[in-house]
């Protein structure tokens, strides 16, 4: 029996428990070597699979790259998701080719979009692969066989279309097949639990704002897409002075989508680049000669959106029309209260609310989504938004909804005029910024002048000159005021329209114009009895004669004013009006009675809890305190003025409190310091659309008297140096170098300015073109603690542009 057994080696019988231990440490291996970084491997392989090669070069998306690879190693499903056109495949294609050593069994793509059935899915699968058998089993039994215990990536591309048969084939493989790995791309979401959904966004494109270089514009993917696939189209072609700006405005209004961007070159054989810009205005009839080895869908930009069209339920295309008359982001609240009006119920469909139907647009990337701290936007990218204006054209419905849309903001504004003297101060100015393209729609689809064109100019009056928008607010009112073909009947909308008009004029120095508008706003408040408009014409009268020098006319018509302003309830006219008052008996030597004034309007304000014109009020008793002499009573009063100032965008409030601080500091001999509050607040006023002279000769007078001082005590360059540091800044490092916090220390121009790692790490991702929600993912941080390090990166580096930073880190590493 010993001899018999000696040779033989005992083997523990095979269970379903030590095969799950087998194929769970084969996966567990499988994982490691796929996140080793870089992809390094012992061995090299031999590429396998079915990927196709591509023709032409693959530019930027370093960093999503990088990602996706991870997302790969860490998980088992991920989905590339978007809009068509905005490079789901060649960005999946890439990613395949860079990884194609990781897998010993290969990787495989599987085309789609000719299956027209869901239950063709595994079949296509099984072709791709090229798995032979003949046996009558069921497709995806052959197929979980076959992939049972290989290790392969397998990339599904445009699943949309068949989305319930790839999730099913999906859940089996996952369930099934643990060393398969798979790569989706939709747009829409697989909704599968391992799913990990990779927004994919356009290419990274110039800042509209930002000045165009040749150098700056290499750092961005468009425009290097453009250049590349134009030379190869015309050898003639040069990206260069001359087409730089073009190339740019291109880019950026074909939103970075690639699709678009070749689509545009493939025109450039026979148009300039100014030419296609001036063409586009009819987008779908422009792009229509694609690659003819592209996908039929891929040929035209219409074809492709045609492609998204089809795959929306009724319901879903009346929405998508309909949010078209929204200009830039919305709101669920704002598509609710403009577009909410029946879905297609008359069609069979059942009743869909909007929320549902917003959440399916965004689960096919018709919608794209916008962090706001606390709430969601929304936005289309302008292809899709003109196709749905025209379909909403097509039905009849453009104008009715356009009304709506104009209504509805409307009725908002003035719900914030209503509340405007209160805390809800700093949320409503913010919410006219968000909203500021809604807002410049709304004015632009009424007709001039109109009644409602009137109220809406006058109820953002606030946006106008509180929130730092008065040349913007003076464009509006003079259009509407004085359209041609505009109605000019003597209304109640006209007549407040012309007082709010007077206040800008006034705050550009265009005294001429201010005193024609009020002279039409009296006429009408004698002809209708307009109480209201009667005392804001006094009150403007008094600052109309403050801002020419003359005092004791604007301490007449102010006296009066403010008693009018009160009987007639206007709150936070009074409060400004005693602002202005208290400024007038300051300069006129009464110091005593400009603090009475001041006073009991700041204790309305700490009623109301008041903010805006609490600043002003506290500004003008700095103001005092600094003509008395008392340069620290004036210092900590004009520091807390703009304290209270900064929750609002930097505006005249914060430019006249620079300046003030300035002066403050040129009396106690901070020179330097003076010196760069000048030159910063020279800055503001420039962003504002106005200057400190359009505030009167006594304000200029003392601006002067300091601007001498440091004529007199700094040599000429070093005084140049200190008003071009003060200019540079940006608006949220003028205030915090105003109220000496951290950041006020000056940068060694042979030193760059240090940055913390984190802002290192977050400026990297901005050179790349990533967008904050994508930041916060890549650093599993939160999109307001992206925002608030971003704002710091500029305030550290005087910045005002998120291209600025992509510019400066790009030039640091080289």
């Amino acid at each position: 029996m010993q001899t018999r057994l000696a040779g033989f080696r005992w083997r523990r019988p095979r269970t379903r428990a030590s095969a799950f231990r087998r194929r769970t440490a084969r996966v567990t291996i499988f994982s490691l070597r796929l996140s080793q970084r870089g992809g390094v491997v012992s061995k090299a392989r031999t590429r396998s699979g079915n990927v196709p090669s591509t023709a032409t070069s693959f530019i930027g998306r370093r960093q999503q790259r990088k990602e996706i690879r991870d997302r790969l190693a860490g998980g088992r499903l991920v989905s590339l998701i978007g809009p068509g056109g905005v490079g789901k495949t060649r960005l999946a294609l890439q990613v395949a080719d860079e990884m194609n050593h990781l897998f010993d069994n290969g990787v495989y793509f599987v085309d789609l979009a000719p299956v027209s059935d869901g239950g063709d899915v595994p079949a296509a699968v099984i072709h791709a692969l090229g798995i032979v058998d003949q046996s009558n089993r069921d497709a995806t039994a052959k197929l979980i066989e076959y992939l049972r215990d290989r290790e392969i990536l397998l990339i599904l591309d445009n699943c949309e279309h068949v989305l319930r048969g790839s999730v099913a084939l999906v859940s089996e493989i996952l369930r099934h097949a643990p060393s398969t790995r798979i790569l989706v791309t939709t747009r829409t979401s697989l909704m599968v639990t391992e799913e990990f959904l990779y927004p994919v966004p356009p290419l990274t494109v110039p800042d509209d704002a930002a000045p165009v270089t040749i150098e700056s514009l290499s750092q961005f993917e468009s425009i290097r897409l453009l250049q590349e696939r134009a030379e190869a189209a015309s050898p003639s072609f040069v990206l260069n002075e001359h087409n730089a700006a073009a190339a740019a405005r291109l880019c950026i209004q074909l939103e970075g989508i690639p699709l678009a961007i070749e689509l545009a070159v493939a025109r450039m054989r026979i148009l300039s680049i100014d030419q296609i810009l001036e063409r586009l205005t009819d987008r779908f009839g422009l792009l229509t000669v694609g690659s003819r080895s592209a996908a039929p869908r891929q040929q035209t930009l219409r074809s492709l959106v045609d492609w998204s069209f089809a795959l929306c339920t009724e319901p879903e295309r009346h929405l998508w029309a309909r949010l078209s008359v929204f200009a830039g982001s919305f709101d669920l609240t704002s598509a609710e209260g403009v577009c909410c009006d029946g879905y297609g119920e008359d069609s069979g469909h059942p009743t869909t609310t909007t929320l549902d139907l917003v959440g399916s647009l965004v689960n096919q990337s018709i919608l794209g989504v916008e962090g706001q701290e606390s709430s969601m936007r929304f936005r289309m990218l302008e292809t899709i938004r003109e196709y749905g204006a025209e379909i909403l054209a097509l039905t009849g419905d453009s104008e009715r909804f356009r009304s709506r849309h104009r209504q509805y903001f409307l009725d908002v504004v003035k719900d914030l005029e209503r509340s405007w003297c209160g805390p809800d101060q700093a949320a409503a100015a913010k919410w006219m910024r968000v909203e500021r393209e809604n807002l410049r729609a709304a004015l632009e689809t009424a007709a001039p002048g109109d009644s409602y064109q009137l109220e809406l100019i006058a109820g953002l009056r606030y946006r106008w000159y509180a929130d730092g928008y008065i040349a913007e607010g003076r464009r509006w009112v003079d259009e509407a005021l004085d359209a041609p073909d505009g109605d000019r009947a003597p209304t109640p909308a006209r007549a407040k329209a012309l007082w709010v008009a007077a206040r800008v004029c006034l705050l550009q120095g265009d005294h001429e114009v201010a005193a024609r508008r009020l002279d039409e706003c009296e006429a009408l408040a004698t002809r209708l009895a307009l109480a209201d408009a009667a005392a804001h014409c006094l009150g403007l009268r008094g600052l109309a004669a403050q801002l020419r020098g003359d005092l004791a006319e604007a301490e007449s018509q102010f006296e009066v004013a403010l008693r009018e302003l009160a009987d007639v309830g206007e709150t936070a006219e009074w409060l400004m009006a005693s602002f202005e008052y208290a400024v007038v008996l300051s300069l006129g030597g009464r110091s005593a009675d400009a603090l009475a004034v001041s006073t009991s309007a700041l204790s309305v304000c700490r009623q109301r809890d008041e903010r805006w014109a609490r600043s002003y009020l506290k500004w003008s008793q700095g103001l005092d305190h600094w003509l008395q002499g008392d340069f620290t009573a004036a210092h900590a009063t004009a520091a807390d003025a703009l304290r209270d100032h900064r929750v609002f965008d930097p505006s005249l409030g914060t430019a006249l409190m620079t300046e003030l601080l300035a002066w403050i500091a040129g009396s106690t001999g901070q020179f330097e310091r003076a010196a760069q509050l000048i030159g910063a607040s020279r800055s503001l006023w420039r962003r504002t659309g106005t200057e400190l002279a359009a505030f009167g000769p006594n304000l200029t007078g003392y601006h002067s008297v300091c601007r001498g001082q440091l004529e007199q005590v700094m040599a000429p360059r070093a005084l140049s140096t200190a008003l071009q540091t003060g200019a540079k800044r940006s608006p949220t490092g003028i205030i915090a170098y105003a109220l000496a916090e951290q950041v006020a220390d000056s940068i060694p121009e042979d030193e760059p300015p240090a940055l913390t790692s984190r802002q290192q790490e977050i400026a990297a991702l901005i050179s790349k073109g990533l967008t904050s929600p994508q930041i916060g993912a890549a650093l599993v941080i939160s999109v307001r603690t992206v925002e608030s390090h971003i704002e710091n990166i500029m305030t550290r580096l005087g910045f005002v542009s998120r291209s600025q930073i992509a510019s400066w880190y790009i030039g640091q590493s080289r």
